[in-house]
């Protein structure tokens, strides 16, 4: 049904014959479709998603994919995130795929995620995989990651990233990210009333970042570069707990940030003032994200197994810090990797006395950041574990790998020597 089985497995599958056969009989190609789908044939996916493009698919499409996605491994799971984002319009599908390019698969599915990247929609981790495949061991996992960069970026030059020199990846891979650093830079709001200039990110540094605020035609004085987590916040620190986003609650704001000359009385529109604001902090939670995915200076452990990456510390705020971790090659913070340092720290310092007891406490259970992770460490050293979705109608992921409690306690204490410091 799908063609010739050489091309299909060099260039995919025939869509015609698959066209010519629904069309002939429909009931057997959408059974043989399923049947696919179930034995993770990413051919099948790849047909389901060109029927739906003709309006021929199964109206059942949607949920019988997102069903098969917590199981899915490799080209399978990339074909399957690939299909229910362009179908759904869902971007949290690009994660799945950003997940493959950083998990330690195969280096051929590597290629595939970093391929499939470039021509799905741009999201910080799609951005930040790509870098951290530009740092991968494989140089053609690490030429198509630079390659997708450049592709989303819009530019067609070649990557330079095929030598064994391992401290020149990392600079390259910096150049091409910076390519998106103008990408929420500008003017957010008007002007005439209210407005907000953002300069470029700096994903290396991403705790401050040039802005300038305008204010009735005006640009006000005061410190040009702002803390980001701060800066952001400007609308929560101005409504909060339930006021109107107007000129008096705005102007304590402003004033609080540093900003100086404010004229006494601006009429503003609280509507329009609000979405400023709102566009300002969206802006700067994207590169924010970006920085906070991308692959860290400091490691801890090993990927493959049990670690701790953790980014760089705020200078003007240690409370917060992105500490991404990491078990059986795979992220299991996908959605929130900053941590509440003072209470994070505590709980690995706690785990630690309790290892070091003999007792053999809950694993991770270390606050809001790993409260989608649910796993426990057997006596025999078998850690199972379940990774909560929080995509609609798709399930947990489970697995199981083997740590030992003197792995375990040599991270949890160098992380905290980190935070400490």
């Amino acid at each position: 049904m799908f063609g010739d089985p050489y091309l299909v497995r060099h260039e995919g599958a025939d869509i015609d014959a698959l066209i010519a056969e629904h069309e002939r009989t429909p009931e057997r190609a959408e059974q043989m479709l399923r049947a696919g789908v179930a034995d993770h044939d990413h051919v099948a996916v790849e047909s389901l998603g060109a029927l739906a493009r003709l309006g021929r698919a199964p109206s059942d499409t949607v949920a019988l994919l997102r069903s098969t996605l917590a199981s899915a491994h490799g080209v399978f799971r990339v074909r399957t995130a690939q299909v229910l984002c362009e179908l759904t319009g869902v971007e949290e599908y690009v994660s799945e795929v950003a997940a493959v390019l950083e998990g330690f698969g195969h280096w051929s599915e590597r290629i595939d995620a970093a391929i499939a990247l470039r021509a799905l929609p741009i999201t910080p981790r799609s951005l930040a995989a790509l870098h951290r495949g530009m740092l991968d061991p494989e140089p053609l996992v690490r030429h198509h990651s630079g390659k997708g960069l450049l592709g989303l970026a819009g530019r067609q030059s070649e990557p330079t990233v095929d030598g064994e020199d391992q401290a020149a990846w990392r600079p390259a891979a910096d150049e091409l990210l910076g390519a998106f650093a103008e990408r929420t830079a500008g003017i957010h709001g008007d002007q005439a009333s209210l407005a907000v200039e953002l300069g470029p990110a700096d994903y290396a540094a991403p705790y401050h970042r040039v802005a300038r605020v305008y204010l009735a035609g005006t640009r006000l004085s005061g410190v040009d570069r702002q803390h980001v987590p701060t800066l952001r916040n400007i609308g929560v620190y101005t409504t909060y707990p339930d006021r109107a986003p107007g000129y008096p609650n705005l102007r304590v704001t402003l004033e609080q940030l540093g900003f100086d000359g404010l004229p006494e009385s601006v009429a503003l529109d609280d509507k329009a003032t609000a979405a400023t604001m709102d566009a300002v902090a969206a802006a700067l939670d994207f590169d924010f994200d970006v920085s906070r995915w991308c692959a860290a200076e400091i490691l801890i452990g090993d990927r493959s197994r049990f670690a701790l990456e953790i980014g760089p510390a705020d200078p003007d705020g240690a409370q917060l810090r992105a500490c991404t971790v990491w078990l059986d090659g795979r992220i299991v913070t996908p959605f929130d990797n900053v941590a509440y340092v003072p209470q994070f720290a505590h709980s690995l310092r706690l785990d630690v006395d309790r290892y070091r007891a003999g007792q053999l406490p809950d694993f991770a259970h270390w606050g809001p950041t790993t409260d989608d992770l649910s796993a426990e460490l057997l006596p025999d050293g078998m850690l199972q574990y379940r990774l909560r979705s929080q995509i609609d109608g798709v399930g947990d992921r489970e697995g199981a790998v083997r740590l030992s409690v003197g792995e375990i306690v040599a991270v949890l204490e160098r992380a905290v020597d980190v935070f400490d410091a």
